[in-house]
This record gives structure tokens, C-alpha cells and sequence, in this order.
């Protein structure tokens, strides 16, 4: 079984916040309110874990490891 996660985003035009690794100070995910976006360097642990692509991923995973 192959499963997709997708975190719909874009690109910061600066870097911003000190937490996570590689891309997550410049990328900025959709469905934020206007204005108060953040990039995923400025997210919690918690909030990323819950959005991220890797969860979206699970989501659909877990079903399936449950039939075996």
C-alpha cells in the first residue's frame, strides 16, 4: 500500500521562527487567517505534528495497518 501526505503551502519571503529543521522556517501553510500567519518554524510541536504532511499521511495509514 503507497499512502500521500500533502501540506498545502507556500514559500515565506523571509525565514522566520527557530523551531523545526530544514524548511519549516520558510514555509508558510494554507488555510491560516490572513494576517496571522506563521511560518511552521513558528508553530508548537504539537501544531505541526497535527498538520503535517507525515500525520496527513497516517491518517490514511492507520486504517490499513488495522486490516493486517
Amino acid at each position: 500500500q503507497v499512502v500521500t501526505g500533502i501540506w498545502p503551502g507556500r514559500l515565506a519571503h523571509a525565514a522566520s521562527g527557530g523551531g523545526g529543521f530544514g524548511y519549516d522556517p520558510i514555509f508558510v501553510p494554507d488555510g491560516q487567517p490572513g494576517g496571522a500567519e506563521r511560518t511552521v518554524g513558528e508553530f508548537t510541536d504539537d501544531e505541526k505534528q497535527m498538520q503535517s504532511h507525515r500525520a496527513r499521511a497516517f491518517e490514511q495509514l492507520a486504517p490499513l495497518l488495522a486490516d493486517l
